[in-house]
């Protein structure tokens, strides 16, 4: 039985290419409004594209459960409440029926302070401040007056968190100076570290913070970019006599974990026999700490002896030069050299 081939033009609609038409041939295209009958457009499959109203693809149903809540962008809105009985009372914390302790996790501080505070005369403060707790005395210790931190001292309820943001904040000589008279909050080392990035912490507060620090931590105060720098010159001006009443080991450490850096700041002080020993026993690795050395002026002359035997002095002709240049290198060394 002979197979006929079917005609493929007479299934497929006008202006569809067929698979047998040859490439490169041209096919005449019936006219569109006779294509669409009417003018209807063509049928959309809506089990391929999805649902077109809402947006969602094949197979994901819309949120058929509850409304997400609504919140704020940020805690700036965040207010200090105020609630009728406040109102009624002129907004004096006195008055009976008023609420002064709002949630402390939705509170910002500076506006519990801007807004219920501020306004009071210095006495109302200072009796709000010896008896205030939870959110009302971390705002209080943004007053500036020194009286108002006197009454926090005497509130049973302050304690280091609360002697942090006062070291922090305030800005009076006297209000930091009777901080810094309980023992407890001046050793503690974020108290002490508030007192130093504080522009206005004094002289007396200062030295009480600086008293029993090592070498090596003054030095590391010295050049800190997050203190102020009125506060790291005086931390350097205090550097220097605390380096000669220091111990021979303190000084030495200081000289070896900083490799001399800080001699540059050390003009006019001098080594003992026992740091000169603890130097001596120190290999020497390093040429910026050879340099920092042969600059020193008061580097002794055992230790510019030890410096010009090491192997890393011998292999580097201008570090030998340069110690041979030094005023404490012997007749031989600047024969030599």
């Amino acid at each position: 039985m002979a197979l006929r081939r079917a005609d493929p033009s007479a299934s497929e609609p006008p202006g569809t290419l067929s698979p047998t038409t040859p490439a490169g041939s041209s096919l005449e295209l019936e006219d569109e409004d006779a294509f669409f009958e009417d003018g209807a457009a063509p049928e959309t499959h809506t089990d391929e594209l999805g649902d077109a109203e809402s947006g969602l693809p094949l197979g994901v149903e819309p949120w058929s459960g509850s409304e997400m809540p609504e919140g704020t962008a940020s805690s700036h809105d965040l207010h200090a409440p105020v609630d009728d009985a406040s109102a009624d009372a002129g907004d004096d914390p006195t008055a009976p029926g008023v609420e002064l302790l709002p949630d402390a996790s939705e509170l910002n501080y500076r506006r519990l302070y801007e807004t219920r505070f501020r306004d009071l005369e210095s006495g109302a403060r200072e009796a709000l401040a010896r008896q205030a707790t939870d959110s009302e005395l971390f705002a209080l210790t943004l007053d500036p007056l020194p009286s108002v931190i006197a009454a926090l001292l005497d509130n049973p309820q302050f304690g280091l968190a609360h002697a942090r943001s006062v070291a922090f904040h305030h800005y009076t000589d006297r209000g930091l100076e009777m901080l810094t008279r309980r023992a407890a909050f001046a050793r503690d080392t974020h108290v002490q570290r508030r007192l130093l990035a504080n522009p206005h912490t004094p002289d007396v507060v200062l030295d009480r913070v600086l008293r029993f620090k090592r070498l090596l931590e003054m030095y590391r105060f010295s050049i800190d970019r997050d203190l102020p720098e009125r506060n790291r010159v005086r931390v350097r001006s205090r550097l220097r006599p605390q380096f000669m009443r220091a111990e021979p080991e303190d000084r030495a450490a200081l000289i070896i974990k900083t490799e001399g850096r800080c001699l540059l700041g050390l003009s006019g002080c001098t080594f003992d026999a026992r740091t000169t020993q603890l130097l001596c026993n120190h290999s020497f690795l390093s040429t910026l700490f050879i340099q920092n050395l042969a600059r020193f002026p008061a580097t002794p002359p055992v230790l510019i002896a030890k410096l010009l035997r090491s192997p890393t002095v011998q292999r580097q002709p201008p570090l030998r030069a340069m110690l041979a240049r030094h005023p404490n290198a012997g007749g031989d060394a600047k024969r030599k050299g």
